[in-house]
């Protein structure tokens, strides 16, 4: 057996402001719109790289069933392939106006050539481009 991760979700406050990070950032990544829905469930949103999922869902009925929704994830790192493109992302959330937790810097700790970015998106959620 070998499993893969086929999508992530993250629960977002506004909608519209999400939408509009996540266009910019995703879309700059190589990630395209898989597709928009609304109905009972909320509004969502699906951006698709490979065979990988990210989506965005606002659920205005909060209708989560047993779902635990208030358990956050450390953070979620999008892997890039050289220094230049890790910058230019970083400009890219600099524009965007959201906090940035630590600028691009080295890491020799973790790797040789480990260079990355620390920053929340408009909910909060702890995010990091990189290089490995």
């Amino acid at each position: 057996m070998k499993a893969i991760i086929g999508h992530i979700i993250f629960n977002v406050k506004d909608f519209n402001e999400s939408e509009l990070f996540y266009d910019k950032l995703l879309i700059a990544m190589g990630f395209e719109i898989d597709y928009v829905s609304e109905g009972d469930f909320g509004k969502m949103k699906s951006y698709k790289q490979g065979e990988h999922n990210l989506y965005i869902r606002f659920d205005q009925n909060k209708k989560s069933g047993k779902f635990v929704r208030n358990v956050g994830l450390d953070h979620l790192a999008f892997e890039l392939n050289n220094e230049n493109e890790v910058d230019k992302i970083y400009e890219l959330i600099k524009k965007l106006n959201v906090k940035i937790t630590c600028a691009p810097r080295k890491y020799p700790d973790y790797t040789a050539s480990y260079y990355a970015f620390y920053f929340r998106d408009p909910n909060g959620i702890p995010l990091e481009v990189y290089l490995q």
